[in-house]
C-alpha cells in the first residue's frame, strides 16, 4: 500500500507546517483510493481549534471538514485522511493520534525541526493500531494506478551515493540485460540524475513510465526496456 502525492499538495502541507511552527498545523487531504494506493490531490490546511494545547494537539472543526468533504463531492473526490504537523518530533503517531484517529482514514504527519527541515510519513489506523505507509511524489508520468496495472517490477537499481555519470551508465548497462518491456527502477539521491538519466534512457530507446520522490530520501524512475535496443 501506498500514498500518492502531487508537487503541489506536498508544498501545501510543508509550508502550512512551517508558517504555525512551533504550533501544531492540521488539514484535510482530498483525493480518492484504488485498493491500496491512495491519490492525495488537494490538501486544504485549516485553523487548529485547540488553541489552549496548540503546541502539541490539533483539533478540526466539524464545520470545515463538511465545507472541504462538500467542495470535494462537486470535484467526484473524497475525504481519504487528515494531516497535522509534529514540531520538533518525529513524524510517527502518538498515543493521542491514536486516540482520535478515523479507522480507514490517512494520517500523514508533517514532522518540522527547527521550522525549516521536514520529513513526512503517511500511517493507516486499522481501529487498533497504525500502520506506515509508503509515501511517494509524483513529479512526472501516469498516476500509479495505471502504470504496473498488469505488470510488476522487474528489478530494482540501488544507486543512492552515487554520481553522475556512474548513475545513467549504470542503469543503461543494466536495462541491457533485461528482455524487451521489462520495468526497471532506479533509486538515487544525487539531484542532477533528475534531468540527465531520463533524457540519457529515451535517447537510447526507452520509456520513462515515472519520476518520482520517495520520502524515504530518494529519487526514483521507473522505465520500461525499449523493444529495438541493443
Amino acid at each position: 500500500m501506498s500514498v500518492w502525492l502531487s508537487p503541489l499538495v506536498r508544498e501545501v502541507m510543508v509550508e502550512h507546517s512551517k508558517m504555525v511552527y512551533p504550533n501544531e498545523g492540521c488539514g484535510i487531504l482530498v483525493g480518492k483510493r484504488e485498493g491500496g494506493i491512495w491519490q492525495v490531490l488537494r490538501a486544504v490546511p485549516v485553523p487548529n481549534r485547540n488553541e489552549e494545547r496548540s503546541r502539541d494537539k490539533f483539533e478540526i472543526s466539524p464545520k470545515d471538514y463538511l465545507q472541504a468533504e462538500k467542495e470535494a463531492r462537486k470535484d467526484g473526490l473524497d475525504i481519504v485522511g487528515f494531516f497535522h504537523s509534529h514540531p520538533d518530533v518525529p513524524p510517527f503517531p502518538s498515543l493521542t493520534d491514536a486516540q482520535f484517529a478515523w479507522s480507514g482514514f490517512l494520517t500523514v504527519i508533517v514532522g518540522v525541526f527547527g521550522g525549516s527541515k521536514v520529513r513526512i510519513r503517511a500511517h493507516l489506523f486499522d481501529g487498533q493500531g497504525f500502520r506506515e505507509l509508503q509515501v511517494y511524489v509524483l513529479l512526472q508520468g501516469s498516476p500509479p494506478c495505471k502504470v504496473t496495472e498488469n505488470e510488476e517490477v522487474t528489478e530494482v537499481l540501488d544507486l543512492t551515493d552515487e554520481v553522475e555519470p556512474f548513475v545513467s551508465i549504470a542503469a543503461h548497462q543494466r536495462l541491457l540485460t533485461l528482455s524487451p518491456e521489462k520495468l526497471l527502477l532506479v533509486r538515487f539521491n544525487y539531484e542532477p540524475v533528475l534531468q540527465s538519466l531520463p533524457r540519457s534512457l529515451v535517447s537510447l530507446g526507452h520509456q520513462i513510465l515515472q519520476i518520482r520522490w520517495s520520502e524515504e530520501g530518494a529519487w526514483e524512475v521507473l522505465a520500461r526496456v525499449g523493444s529495438n535496443v541493443s
